[in-house]
Parts: C-alpha cells; structure tokens; sequence
C-alpha cells in the first residue's frame, strides 16, 4: 500500500476522474468512448485523473483464454500507444494503479509494463492499494484507491468487496475498478461532533470499464451488460461534501 498527498490550488470544488479498465488493444475496446472521455479531460484543466489499471489488454500465449487471438494489436504496441493518448493529460494525472492485465507481464516475465507506462507519463505508480489524502481549500478528503479483485456478477456483491476493505481503512471515497461497472452509492455513518450528532456519508464507487458486451466473452458467458464510461468525482471547497457524476462523459 503507499500514501500520496495531494493540495488542490485554486478557491473552487476539485474534479477527479477515475479512469481504468480501458483494455486497449482488445478487438472489443471501445476506442471512441475513450477518446471522446480523454478530449473532456483535455478540455477541463481543473480534472485530475486517477488512472485504475487494465489500460492495456496485454494478452500473450500465457494468458487464460483466447484474448491473445482478439486483439488488433500487440502489447508492446498497447503500451506505446496508450502513453501516446495520455501523454497531453499527463500533469493531469495523480497517480496509476496496476491492473491484473498489467500484472500479466510482470508473473510471465518480471517485466512489470504498468511501471513503464506510469514512468513514460512521470506518475507515481501504485502497485496495490492507495490512500490518498486530497486537500480542497482547508477540507481534507481521504481517497482510499484500489484496481480490485472478485467476479460477483451482481453489483450488491461488488460493492461488498469494496466494504470489506472499509472495515480496515477510514476514508471518505473507496473507490476499486477491474470489475467493469459504473456505479456510486452511499452510506451514512452517524458520529458525535461537539456534542451533536453529524451524518457522515461514505461514497463506494464502482469506475466502470470501456469494454463492448457485443460478441465479447461478456455475451459468451452470459454477463449482464453494464453501463461503460468513468465516473467524475467532485470534491467541494467550502463544506465537506462528495458529489459523483456517472453521465460526465456523454
């Protein structure tokens, strides 16, 4: 696990959009809602990104199933191009997690290929979990971040996966991709602040994915079909309140 810390400059709200599971260089990545999301961020040079692993499909003979024939290019291709499309949002970017697709390399071959990306585009490069404190004008938000495991096809059962790391880690967000859904909720947590009560409310966001159902092994193994895209994160400088847009990107 590693800690970051962040100050946001500037007397407005903070932007953060968490951007992962791209999957680039699969057949069915979808390369147009990327693209159009990174012109977004292209755009706004108030959003910051926090990058969630699996940017890069890296399928190889080694590789469980046939995603090594489903690709319309190969790794080292992914990775070159990949830091091409990031390359103008890279002052933008906080830090990059490891994916398991990431990871792929690093078990067959010792060469962990999410670190070169993350050096290419100078982040800070988070092998595991993350907990990042961001200050917003003089309120603090802990981040807690994570690419994520599991393969509950249900979201009640994803998010459960992220509660269970928020028995360990206090944070304000917890936010974990990999299992290709993009979904926010909350929940409250009652505490006694100067002697009355305070509702504090705890967001467990789900980061989406850029991966088509259509032909995919989603269709094949009968996965509900999801909504893809990132969601924008909202930090307010004023009063400590979250806000989590999933429509940002249309």
């Amino acid at each position: 696990m590693k800690y970051l810390k962040y100050k946001i400059k500037g007397n407005k709200p903070a932007k953060i959009v968490f951007l992962g599971d791209i999957h680039h260089g699969s057949i069915f990545s979808d390369t147009e809602a990327f693209d159009a999301a990174l012109e977004k961020i292209k755009k706004d040079k108030d959003i910051r990104v926090i990058l969630m692993g699996d940017l890069i499909e890296n399928a190889s003979a080694n590789s469980v199933g046939s995603g090594v024939y489903q690709q319309n290019m190969n790794p080292g291709q992914q990775v070159k191009d990949m830091v091409t499309k990031l390359k103008p949002i890279e002052k933008q970017i906080l830090y990059s997690h490891r994916g398991n697709h990431e990871e792929r390399s690093f078990r067959f071959d010792g060469f962990d290929i999410g670190e070169t990306m993350a050096d290419s585009l100078g982040v800070p490069y988070i092998r595991n979990m993350c907990i990042c404190d961001i200050e917003v004008g003089k309120i603090n938000y802990r981040i807690w971040t994570w690419h994520g495991h599991g393969s509950s096809q249900m979201t009640a059962g994803r998010i459960k996966i992220i509660q269970r790391q928020a028995e360990t880690f206090e944070a304000d967000v917890y936010a974990m991709g990999h299992v290709h859904e993009l979904f926010d909720t909350t929940l409250p947590k009652r505490e006694i602040v100067k002697g009355e009560f305070q509702d504090i409310f705890k967001h467990y966001i789900l980061t989406g994915a850029y991966l088509k159902w259509d032909d995919s092994y989603a269709e094949q193994n009968g996965y509900r079909m999801v909504k893809m895209g990132s969601p924008l994160m909202i930090l307010d400088n004023k009063t400590k309140q979250t806000q989590v847009d999933l429509e940002w990107a249309k």
